[in-house]
């Protein structure tokens, strides 16, 4: 195999192509695009495990599907979130596909609201008549139904606080203290206590942990939910509205700022004072908006082992605001800017330039190769950037989910990012 002598020369400084890979010989023209395993030992990451034919892959957007519209500012990238597919077995999902005025901001609120309220009508009743697992089903569903009715609203909507707090109230209906299978926890984050979510393996432990950074338009209420990937392997998971996020955005009116390890290393406090949790094996991931927060904290904060990311991000402002125009106005509520200009001259500091060659643990770059809201390009940006991480590129973790709510093809989800944290942390 030929191995790379990069003694004396950074990745950063190298942007390989294929066609420049051609050039030097190290693959014929219909060769796969080259892996990192040709990259020497330093580059080796974790064993994907089968099912992955995208994993391995170095590169960016494949801009022939992106519709990237040059030159369009923001490569001409409309709303696509506002959308709801009719290819589901979801009754209620159906009436709101055919009702719904797609890229409305009004109308999707108002028909997840109206399914929301059907389904809370129905869990009272089954309440009323004592049969209370039967009314956790149909609160759970009014949550989910009410977390998307507010999920793309703005700081300026009339709905936003009456929308948040019915989400809220749906959701501790459906998951009551003492029916529910994870903490309400209290934690410390950048000097204001901020409620949050844990869950943990049976037994006492100690367990490795993984803090969930979340993206743009997520909430802690719906994150936990994805918390059993990684319990079933062996690990506990721990969510936090952090500022710019959820309740600490909506209700504590704290915002986003670039150094994003000020707050997961009170996260990584709290977990170190559990007896149930091996302080020497925390990791985290982020998700979207969560791929530059992840990183830039793994960077600065020595305790986490290990950092995986769905849609990694190198520059908010590049990969995300001037990328994607339809969430500029999310990007300025969640960073605390008074307008779109100040939100931009903001951003300028929302990168990884500064600190990623401190990233050390073994990192995860996932990217979608057609992602029309975050540019993978900053995936591979980021990769390169973090020349002493023994890194690995997942090329099938953009948002994929997008395309499927506009009608697309359903793409196949593999357990990648949970297979990858628990062999990184020892659980597996």
């Amino acid at each position: 195999m030929y191995q790379f002598n990069f003694e004396g020369a950074h990745m950063s400084d190298m942007k390989w192509t294929r066609r420049d890979m051609v050039k030097m010989g190290l693959f014929s023209v219909g060769a796969p695009t080259l892996g990192m395993g040709a990259m020497g030992a330093w580059a080796q990451g974790y064993d994907l495990g089968p099912g992955n034919y995208l994993v391995d892959v170095v590169g960016g957007g494949d801009n022939a599907q992106l519709y990237t519209g040059i030159p369009v500012e923001g490569g001409g990238q409309m709303e696509i979130r506002l959308n709801q597919s009719i290819y589901t077995d979801d009754p209620h999902e159906i009436q709101v596909a055919q009702r719904l005025e797609p890229f409305n901001p009004l109308s999707w609120y108002n028909e997840w609201k109206r399914v929301a309220d059907i389904n809370e009508e129905i869990a009272v009743g089954y309440e009323e008549a004592g049969l209370d697992v039967s009314a956790r089903t149909y609160y759970a569903r009014a949550f989910t139904f009410s977390r998307l009715a507010i999920v793309y609203q703005e700081d300026s909507d009339a709905t936003m606080m009456p929308g948040y707090m019915k989400m809220r109230e749906m959701f501790e209906k459906a998951n009551p203290v003492g029916a529910s299978n994870f903490e309400r926890v209290t934690i410390n984050v950048d000097g204001t206590n901020l409620d949050g979510f844990f869950r943990k393996p049976p037994g006492p432990g100690p367990h490795p942990a993984v803090i969930a950074y979340q993206g743009a338009d997520s909430l802690m209420h719906s994150s936990i939910g994805g918390a059993g990937g990684f319990v079933s392997r062996g690990m506990a998971y721990l969510v936090v509205d952090l500022p710019g996020q959820g309740e600490a955005k909506r209700i504590h009116h704290l915002y986003m700022q670039p150094d994003t390890e000020r707050y997961v290393s009170d996260l990584v406090d709290y977990l170190e004072s559990r007896p149930d949790i091996d302080s020497d094996r925390i990791a985290i991931r982020g998700i979207s908006m969560g791929g530059y927060s992840a990183p830039r904290a793994a960077a600065s904060e020595p305790r986490l082992k290990a950092v995986a990311c769905a849609s990694a991000s190198y520059s908010v402002l590049a990969d995300l605001f001037d990328f994607y125009p339809p969430i500029r106005d999310r990007v300025r509520w969640i960073i605390g800017a008074e307008s779109l200009e100040s939100a931009r001259r903001q951003l300028q500091d929302y990168h990884m330039g500064d600190v990623a060659r401190n990233l050390e643990c073994p990192m995860l770059v996932g990217y979608g190769p057609t992602d029309r809201i975050m540019d993978p390009e900053g995936a591979l940006n980021l990769y390169n950037a973090c020349v002493n991480s023994p890194r690995q590129m997942w090329a099938d973790a953009g948002h994929p989910h997008h395309d499927e709510k506009s009608g697309g093809p359903v793409d196949l989800r593999l357990p990648t990012l949970q297979d990858w944290m628990g062999r990184a942390l020892g659980a597996i």
